[in-house]
C-alpha cells in the first residue's frame, strides 16, 4: 500500500512547535523539526529529544518551550541513550497497565552529537531495537 504525500494537507496541520523561539529566520534546524512534528498524526503523542545545540538553547530556555509535546533536554552526546531509556520506560508502564495509548519517541540532534561524540549512544540504542525515530541535522558546526 502506498500514500501519497500531500504537502498542502501537511503544512495546514497544527504547529507543534511554536513561534516566538529563537531560531534565526530560515533556520534549517527550526524547519526540518517543524516538518517531521508535522508528519505525525494530529492525535500522536510524542516526546522530544534534544541534545545541546542551537537548537536547545533557541526552542527552550527554562521554564518556557517551543514544543507543544513533551520535552527533554539532554546532555550534548547521549541524545538516543535518553530517548531510549524514556522509551524503555514507557514500556514498562505501559506492561504494567499505568499508561494507555501510543508516544511517539523523536529524538533531534546535530552532527557533532551524532558522529563527533554522540555515535556510541545512537548505535547502542538501535542495537537494542529501540522503537524511535532519530533525525540528526547536519549544519556543519
Amino acid at each position: 500500500m502506498s500514500t501519497v504525500y500531500n504537502l498542502k494537507r501537511e503544512v495546514e496541520k497544527p504547529v507543534r512547535l511554536t513561534g516566538g523561539h529563537r531560531l534565526c529566520a530560515g533556520c534549517g534546524a527550526g524547519i526540518v523539526v517543524s516538518g517531521v512534528l508535522r508528519a505525525l498524526d494530529q492525535e500522536d503523542r510524542a516526546v522530544v529529544v534534544n541534545a545541546t545545540s542551537c537548537l536547545e538553547v533557541s526552542t527552550f530556555m527554562y521554564p518556557y518551550t517551543a514544543y507543544m509535546d513533551s520535552y527533554i533536554h539532554s546532555a550534548f552526546e547521549n541524545s538516543a541513550a535518553t530517548c531510549s531509556g524514556a522509551e524503555a520506560a514507557y514500556n514498562a508502564l505501559k506492561r504494567r497497565g499505568k499508561v494507555e495509548g501510543t508516544v511517539k519517541f523523536i529524538t533531534f540532534a546535530g552532527d557533532g552529537g551524532t558522529y563527533d561524540i554522540g555515535f556510541q549512544s545512537l548505535s547502542g540504542a538501535m542495537e537494542r531495537g529501540h522503537d524511535m525515530v532519530y533525525v540528526c541535522y547536519d549544519n556543519e558546526a
